[in-house]
C-alpha cells in the first residue's frame, strides 16, 4: 500500500539515479482526456514523494503519446524521426517552470533513437529520466 492508500498492482519498478530515488509504477482506473483522445493513467511513486506524478498513455497512432503530469506541470513525450523523447511542456506558474533545467530538457528530446517504442519501455524511461529535469 502506498502513502495515498493505493493498492493497485505494480506495473514497473526502477531507479532514477537522482535524489528522487527508486520508483514504482502502478495502474489506475483513471482516464485522462486530451485533444479528444482518452489516455490510460499510471501512478508513479518515488522514494522522495515530492516527485510523485502520473503518466497518461494514448495508444493511438504508430507511436504512443505519453503525458507526464502533476498539478504543477505537464510534459508530452512521443516519437519523431529522430527518436523517442520529450516534446512539449506546460507549467502552472513561472516559479514551477524555473525549477526545471532547460538544458536537461533539450538533452531529453531523444531518449532512445527509435521511431517505435514499447509502452513499458517508454513509461520506464519517463519515470527514470523526468526527475533529472527538476534541477
Amino acid at each position: 500500500m502506498f502513502a495515498d492508500g493505493e493498492t493497485n498492482e505494480v506495473y514497473l519498478t526502477g531507479a532514477t539515479n537522482t535524489a528522487a530515488g527508486d520508483y514504482v509504477v502502478t495502474g489506475t482506473d483513471d482516464v485522462y482526456h486530451f485533444q479528444g483522445q482518452e489516455f490510460t493513467v499510471y501512478n508513479v511513486y518515488y522514494d522522495d514523494p515530492s516527485h510523485n506524478m502520473k503518466i497518461a498513455v494514448s495508444n493511438d497512432g504508430e507511436c504512443n503519446s505519453f503525458i507526464a503530469y502533476t498539478g504543477g506541470y505537464w510534459f508530452m513525450y512521443n516519437c519523431t524521426k529522430e527518436g523517442f523523447g520529450v516534446r512539449k511542456s506546460m507549467f502552472n506558474s513561472a516559479t514551477i517552470r524555473d525549477g526545471f533545467d532547460s538544458r536537461e530538457y533539450q538533452s531529453q528530446s531523444v531518449l532512445v533513437k527509435t521511431r517505435k517504442i514499447e509502452q513499458d519501455q517508454a513509461v520506464g524511461l519517463i519515470a527514470a529520466y523526468l526527475p533529472k529535469l527538476q534541477g
